[in-house]
């Protein structure tokens, strides 16, 4: 790195995502092959639909995004799986496939607490079909109380959208040269490409540069991410 240039985490110290810019919603979520899941989750906000939902995909497909939409002040790093609490009416647990056993024994007591409450729901997701999760047999049946669906990643056309998007959000312009830069040489999580436009829009900004794809290969350099 040279001389003068900032490590990567005092650049990530005011990224825009930490001024609550592209807050997930259902909205503002690309829906490609996982209209029915939507839909679900729409009901589940509302207080209908099912009341056990268990949700998985692989890296990037977008678990995070929903969870957060439907529940965005439920589940933080540091606190992964809350207390019940009589009266909330929506639980979100995300990550379940990498819980520790002391977060794992508090799932399964919130998912008997919500069985018993009348009118709780709860949303967890994870990597794999509940049966192949590596946690108590008794959590994984439970995780399989209810409705579950594999949450399906999108297809190249969708990505350029989500990208087109988020970048039109800083200011950036999608360029053919950008976008198919981005999408062959770094890694296809919707997450890791939000944080290049991140720190590209801020190294843009503090050069007073146009976010051209030297920007963007700039970042990725100082992300270390090719």
């Amino acid at each position: 790195m040279t001389a003068g240039m900032q490590e990567p985490d005092q650049y990530l110290l005011d990224l825009p995502e930490l001024q609550e810019r592209d807050l997930p919603t259902l909205d503002n979520f690309v829906v490609g092959a996982n209209a029915e899941v939507v839909a679900v989750l729409r009901e589940m906000a509302q207080g209908s639909g099912p009341k056990f939902l268990y949700l998985y995909g692989p890296q990037g497909c977008g678990l995070t995004h929903l969870l957060k939409a439907v529940n965005p002040g439920n589940g933080t790093p540091q606190f992964r799986v809350p207390v019940f609490k009589a009266g909330t009416p929506l639980y979100t647990v995300d990550d379940v496939h990498d819980l520790d056993l002391g977060y794992a024994r508090q799932l399964f007591a919130l998912q008997n607490a919500v069985y018993a409450d009348p009118t709780a729901k709860l949303i967890c997701a994870g990597r794999t079909a509940p049966q192949k999760l590596k946690l108590a047999e008794a959590i994984r049946s439970r995780l399989a109380w209810g409705l579950s669906y594999a949450v399906k990643p999108l297809d190249e056309e969708e990505r350029f959208r989500v990208l087109a998007r988020l970048a039109s959000l800083r200011g950036i312009r999608m360029t053919p040269d950008i976008e198919r830069w981005m999408t062959t040489h770094l890694p296809r999580d919707m997450r890791t490409l939000t944080r290049v436009l991140d720190l590209a829009n801020q190294l843009g900004l503090r050069g007073k540069r146009r976010v051209s794809l030297a920007v963007i290969r700039e970042a990725a350099d100082v992300l270390d991410l090719h």
